[in-house]
């Protein structure tokens, strides 16, 4: 088989995950901060959902930083130095961003005794009520992600991705 070497190029499943993972961040995102300006009930209803599909999240989160990890990425080696180091650094800053999310979102969640309610399916809990400490942090650095780090991160890939495929 005649493979670009995968330090040249992303592999069809990295592509793949990343378009999903876009799709679910954006409905992630759409979410979470919908639910900060609504009202009751509709904040519950907002976060049920967002709650429920953050547990997929999660499970795919995990699996795509394991294929990144497996596969490396590509090595940029056209590109400037400050377009590879700005690369370099923008991946690797939004694969922790997103691990970070979908770590503190349900340990802010478990440390309550609260569980991830998936859709009413079934519920995804672990006994942290012990380490309630842990709480308030995860919930602070949850939503300073999501509503800050988060966007900032994704506006500079998006406008860094605009400029390569432009130039």
């Amino acid at each position: 088989m005649n493979e670009t070497p995968r330090t040249q190029r992303y592999s069809g499943t990295s592509i793949l995950n990343h378009w999903i993972t876009a799709l679910l961040v954006v409905a992630m995102l759409t979410l979470g901060l919908s639910a900060r300006g609504a009202r009751d009930p509709a904040e519950d209803y907002i976060m049920s959902i967002h709650i429920a599909l953050g547990f997929f999240v999660l499970l795919f989160v995990i699996w795509r930083t394991a294929v990144r990890i497996r596969e490396g990425f590509p090595d940029n080696a056209g590109a400037d130095a400050l377009t590879r180091i700005g690369a370099w650094w923008m991946h690797r800053a939004l694969l922790v961003v997103l691990a970070l999310l979908v770590i503190t979102g349900p340990l802010y969640l478990f440390t309550e005794g609260e569980g991830m309610d998936v859709f009413g399916w079934f519920t995804f809990y672990l006994p942290l009520e012990s380490i309630e400490v842990v709480h308030e942090p995860a919930e602070e650095v949850h939503k300073f992600l999501a509503v800050y780090a988060l966007p900032a991160l994704l506006l500079v890939h998006f406008l860094g991705a605009a400029r390569h495929y432009l130039a």
